[in-house]
């Protein structure tokens, strides 16, 4: 079991997040789930220093469903 939680997001924060760094050097990285929801890490919503993203802080957290893709061996 993963146990590991993440920050849900909808389609449209998504978009609002990508290109756009949360400590001045690194960029969010929405991704998309196993069950269709896209969504942040912890560590960047806790790291994101920049004010117009603070709503981060109010998201759900979800338990992280990785898209696991089996490639033929």
């Amino acid at each position: 079991m993963n146990n590991m939680q993440v920050v849900k997001i909808t389609e449209q924060q998504k978009d609002l997040l990508i290109g756009q760094t949360w400590d001045g050097v690194t960029f969010f990285n929405p991704t998309l789930d196993a069950d269709g929801n896209y969504f942040v890490s912890q560590e960047e919503v806790n790291g994101c220093n920049k004010p117009e993203f603070q709503w981060l802080k109010s998201c759900e957290l979800i338990e992280h469903n990785p898209v696991v893709v089996n490639f033929p061996l």
